[in-house]
């Protein structure tokens, strides 16, 4: 028989590391909004031409790694493979992209690509999108938001950035270059070939040491980069600058879909691996009109989360639940019993109460209490139940107290910190 098990590439996420991806994303969530920011949630299915229009044709995403397939009328669907394009799509077909969009973003993401630790072919994101606004400042507060959250997760990424400028710019420089890298094509295996023929700009992100040493005397795009593009990118370091950022300008950075222009950025670990981004973004002013013909300028990032958690290393804090174990002695008491659960969990969204139905003895059941690392045990017997009353036991002091119903509030805001 065959075994069934988990798609190469997608893991399950156990309760054991839910609690720190939960924690997280709380954390970037909490962020966002305190930013102003807006959550939105695309389908994770999408018509393939979105992706094949934004992200580009010659792409790695879209010529290797989307998960497609076709419809029964014959219609080409996707699974997402990144959260940008799903949002302007939302954005225009709801008819709100004449005003300022602050979104964000976060689930499930599907790319086929060999997995690697931190990589996976089901892999999460946390995204924000901002539409409407074309000047620097907006491209500040983008760095300011993230600054924000890592100063929360307590890490110090190392933050790169480049302009690339307009379309007209890239035009201009990837003529030159791929003037000067055809004096090298002896050297290029056929994907890079490939990659320098469809989109000669994704060869300065090359991670291999051979095309590195290539690029060392190649045209620098900072070269060809208009007056206000140069203007954009002078405007947005000073921000950064005056709001004490550290940066380090990376001129072959380019980012890896089509649709980026000007300021790109990216947040890397302090590793040697070879994929050591956990976040990147940058500004996309024309996607929207090489997809819906409106023109709309916005910029966003997106936060690779499984990747985040191997850079924490699982270090960080969380606020666990204070967990209640009832133990009922007697069928008849668990109304009561369910009652009682529900009492204190009107104080706080931070209690987790657990019910045992087993009717079993105390021992057995405060033995339950123990394994499941609960805090405290209320206990129902038969006296408790015919008094209104409970038994409420501390697991790790032994300290136990007898609370009658209606002195079940003042109880709980004595012994806890709401």
């Amino acid at each position: 028989m065959k075994k069934i098990q988990s798609v190469r590439g997608m893991k399950d996420i156990l309760p054991s590391d839910c609690k720190i991806y939960r924690s997280i994303e709380n954390i970037l969530m909490s962020s966002a909004i305190q930013f102003g920011y807006k959550e939105i949630r695309t389908p994770l299915l999408e018509d393939s031409e979105l992706f094949i229009k934004s992200i580009g044709d010659g792409t790695d995403i879209v010529d290797k790694e989307m998960y497609t397939f076709v419809g029964s009328k014959g219609n080409s669907y996707s699974m997402r493979p990144e959260g940008t394009a799903s949002c302007v799509r939302a954005i225009i077909e709801s008819g709100s992209s004449n005003t300022i969009n602050k979104l964000w973003y976060c689930g499930p993401f599907f790319r086929h690509e060999r997995p690697q630790k931190g990589r996976y072919r089901q892999f999460h994101q946390f995204g924000v999108e901002f539409t409407g606004v074309e000047s620097y400042e907006a491209d500040i507060e983008i760095i300011l938001l993230t600054k924000y959250m890592w100063e929360k997760l307590k890490i110090n990424p190392k933050l790169k950035i480049n302009t690339i400028g307009d379309s007209e710019d890239r035009k201009k420089y990837t003529k030159n270059l791929i003037q000067y890298l055809a004096k090298y094509e002896k050297y290029f295996e056929d994907d890079d070939k490939q990659k320098i023929k469809k989109n000669p700009l994704r060869i300065l992100d090359s991670k291999k040491e051979s095309i590195k040493n290539i690029l060392i005397d190649a045209p620098k795009i900072s070269n060809y980069i208009s007056k206000g593009s140069a203007l954009h990118f002078e405007k947005f370091v000073d921000g950064l600058i005056k709001n004490d950022i550290n940066y380090e300008i990376d001129l072959h950075l380019v980012r890896g879909l089509d649709y980026y222009n000007r300021t790109v950025f990216e947040y890397i670990d302090n590793t040697e691996n070879t994929q050591n981004t956990i976040c990147a973004g940058g500004r996309y002013d024309f996607l929207f009109e090489n997809i819906f013909n409106k023109k709309v300028p916005a910029l966003g990032f997106a936060i690779g989360i499984d990747r985040l958690i191997e850079f924490l290393n699982y270090d960080i804090n969380y606020n666990e639940n204070i967990k209640f174990y009832v133990a009922v002695l007697r069928e008849e008491d668990f109304a009561y019993a369910q009652k009682i659960s529900g009492e204190i969990r009107k104080y706080s969204d931070n209690f987790s109460i657990l019910v045992d139905y087993s009717c079993s003895n105390l021992k057995a059941q405060l033995k339950k209490a123990n394994k499941l690392e609960a805090n405290y045990c209320i206990i129902i017997g038969e006296n408790e139940a015919a008094g209104d009353s409970i038994q409420i036991k501390n697991m790790n002091s032994s300290e136990q107290d007898t609370i009658v119903l209606n002195e079940i509030g003042d109880y709980i805001k004595t012994k806890f910190v709401l």
